[in-house]
């Protein structure tokens, strides 16, 4: 089974304030590691659930906020910008 994820910052649990998702602002970098971690969890579920194939879409403003290297190693990652359909 193929499963895409679609991960944007806004909406991930703990963050409550635009401040977080803006590159630049002090809370930028934990709201990093808060989307990582969720992506990680849906990784987790997906395997579980018996996916074989993982897809990961760093969907948010300019496709740089999932840490790469904290990423379950089982997920592919699509990441930058521009690039088409970017939440897709």
């Amino acid at each position: 089974m193929k499963v895409y994820i679609s991960c944007d910052m806004e909406g991930i649990s703990g963050i409550v304030s635009s401040e977080q998702t803006h590159r630049g602002n002090k809370e930028y970098e934990r709201a990093r590691k808060l989307m990582t971690k969720e992506a990680n969890a849906a990784i987790e579920g997906a395997l579980v659930g018996g996916a074989t194939e993982i897809v990961v879409n760093d969907a948010h403003g300019e496709g740089r906020s999932i840490l790469i290297e904290g990423l379950n190693p089982q997920a592919q990652l699509i990441s930058g910008w521009p690039r088409p359909w970017g939440m897709m």
